[in-house]
């Protein structure tokens, strides 16, 4: 846990986080509280937790022991603060008190409370996100101690562990109810025993605290990494050097023989390493080489070492040769058509992250650890690219990079920029906006930048109110071809009012931009309004440092300037559809 905050560390976070409420300011999330103890030590971590996510934040915590009551009650304390984000901890010695009063509770009366305490909370959350549509919800359970520690055996049903652990589950599967609800793992994150750790008995017995300052410094940091996820926009690549960072030793100079990757010792923590790169490749982390080095010494390893997890296969983009690594990060980002503000640069040379850093600001560049027998833990609790879930366009992200080489390829090769889109059988589904696609579509909006008609990042919550608004069509692009399905990669919204409809946003992500989706889709929100009835079509620009490139989208189909970043289209004619795009509706289950 080596990645808990110190006890010096939480100290100046709270006081940190002191100050930031004092100050108050304006924009500032509404974040309401609710435990079943007492947690008034919280708010300024808190506070300090969204300071470091980049949002601001006020504070309130709801009378403790009252958790389920305040959710039901529409005159409680959490309502009227009309809270953006709810915390709710519940520990387990609250919810299953009667297992922890020193009396014998049957194996039955044990199933049927826990039963009973899981009903009681999902009525309760259920309500509350039905009354704060807009609201996010974290639930934290907080596993307790063997109700009888003394009974050795976990599966004995007088120790009470079964009960409490059913509880835990119970509490995990509550967050398939909402998009809107996560569930902090508290238990996952410390490890069995690990939980008392995190308590301070003189505290408890002194203020009715179940957790002490580090256990409460967890606790805010696990809620900054939600809020993270789901608030702001995670890197999106992770450039390697090679030598003393994928593995043991200097290629050029000892050889593929020579190098230490697998096997036992420090070359098992380069393997280790390797593995937890590859994990983060499996949830879309793109992976890039950047190293100074003999491309064909270089590339050896991955040819013929045993040890290598890691295969040329699961890298999008390399730049391997002499020039300086700034240089090659920057010709990185402009081949994969992204920011360097989606990179992070991973180097065991002290001396280049400090010229990388210098170079360029955008990316991050992090201190690597020293000594490789760290790395492996290091980088697991690496914060740049946490997400809630990994969607199915997540988990084939590289496979798209790897196709979009092969269309560059044959851009090339075609006559003209024409007859390669012809050649593509480009098709274009959309469709609206469900459970099932409104993770994903809250992503796109989130991380979206160059072509982002109005530079807005709506999250889940937002969106689950907009798909429940009759006016509102919330719809999700998908966009295949021949080289392969690029999954969903953008959002449209459209709003209509009689006979005025406006393009509330439309996104597409780089990744299949110059290939005529945005004009497909633009004919359709058209299409759809004309088919309403009706007779304008209103769009608005909205300029950021981003989304230059998309400066020019509605003047180039014949809306007129309005001004105020405003742009109208008269339906009295259908807008053409790109002859080389099929438009699709989804399949239905």
């Amino acid at each position: 846990m080596s990645w808990l905050p110190d006890t010096e560390t939480v100290a100046a976070r709270r006081r940190h986080g002191a100050r930031l409420l004092r100050s108050g300011g304006d924009g500032a999330l509404e974040v309401a509280v609710l435990s079943s103890f007492n947690v008034d030590l919280l708010p300024p971590l808190l506070a300090d937790a969204f300071d470091r996510a980049g949002l601001a934040a006020r504070i309130q915590t709801c009378p403790f022991g009252q958790v389920e009551q305040a959710m039901l009650d529409p005159a409680s304390q959490l309502y009227a603060a009309s809270p953006d984000e709810v915390l709710v901890v519940v520990a387990a010695e609250d919810a299953l008190a009667p297992l922890y009063t020193g009396r014998a509770v049957s194996p039955d009366e044990a199933e049927r409370l826990v039963d009973e305490r899981l009903e009681a909370l999902r009525a309760g959350l259920d309500v509350l996100l039905e009354r704060e549509p807009a609201s996010s919800v974290r639930l934290c359970p907080l596993p307790g101690p063997a109700p009888a520690p003394h009974v050795l055996s976990v599966t004995d049903p007088a120790s009470g562990q079964t009960a409490v652990e059913r509880w835990l589950r119970g509490v995990g599967a509550l967050e398939a109810r909402s998009s809107r609800l996560s569930v902090i793992d508290l238990d996952r994150q410390v490890g069995a025993g690990g939980v008392a750790r995190l308590r301070d008995q003189r505290l408890w017995y002194l203020g009715r605290m179940r957790l002490g300052l580090d256990g409460l410094g967890l606790l805010a940091e696990l809620v900054h990494r939600h809020v993270s996820a789901d608030r702001t926009v995670p890197r999106k690549v992770l450039a390697l050097d090679l030598d003393g960072t994928l593995w043991d030793g200097v290629i050029g100079e000892v050889g593929v023989g020579g190098i230490g990757v697998g096997g036992e010792g420090v070359g098992l923590a380069f393997e280790d390493f390797q593995r937890r790169l590859l994990a983060l490749q499996a949830t879309g982390v793109l992976l890039v080489v950047c190293s100074k080095n003999e491309e064909a010494d270089a590339l050896e390893p991955f040819a013929r070492h045993p040890g290598m997890v890691l295969g040329l296969e699961h890298f999008v983009a390399r730049r391997i040769n002499w020039q300086d690594k700034a240089t090659n990060l920057r010709e990185l980002a402009a081949e994969l058509n992204l920011g360097l503000e989606s990179f992070v640069f991973l180097d065991d040379s002290p001396i280049e992250r400090s010229w990388v850093a210098e170079a360029l600001p955008e990316v991050l560049v992090p201190a690597l650890p020293d000594d490789a027998v760290d790395r492996p833990a290091w980088l697991a609790q690496a914060p740049w690219f946490a997400r809630r879930r990994v969607s199915a366009d997540d988990a084939v992200r590289t496979r798209g990079y790897h196709a979009e080489a092969d269309r560059r390829a044959e851009r090339t090769r075609a006559p003209s920029h024409a007859e390669f889109l012809a050649s593509l059988d480009l098709v274009v589904t959309i469709g609206e906006v469900d459970d099932v696609t409104l993770e994903r579509t809250a992503q796109l909006c989130q991380k979206t930048n160059q072509f982002n008609l109005t530079a807005r990042r709506d999250g889940v919550a937002d969106i689950a109110t907009m798909i429940g608004d009759p006016h509102r069509d919330v719809l999700v692009v998908g966009v295949a071809d021949r080289f392969g399905d690029s999954g969903l990669t953008g959002v449209a919204m459209l709003r209509q009012d009689g006979k005025v409809a406006e393009v509330d946003n439309l996104l597409l992500s780089c990744r299949v931009l110059g290939r005529g989706v945005e004009d497909a889709v633009l004919h359709h929100l058209a299409g759809r309004a004309r088919a309403r009835g009706a007779r304008r079509l209103v769009g608005r620009f909205v300029p950021s440092a981003r989304n230059q490139q998309a400066a020019g989208f509605y003047a180039r189909h014949g809306f007129a300037d309005t001004g105020d970043n405003t742009w109208t289209l008269a339906l009295d004619r259908a807008l053409p559809a790109p002859a080389h795009v099929t438009l699709r509706e989804p399949a239905r289950a």
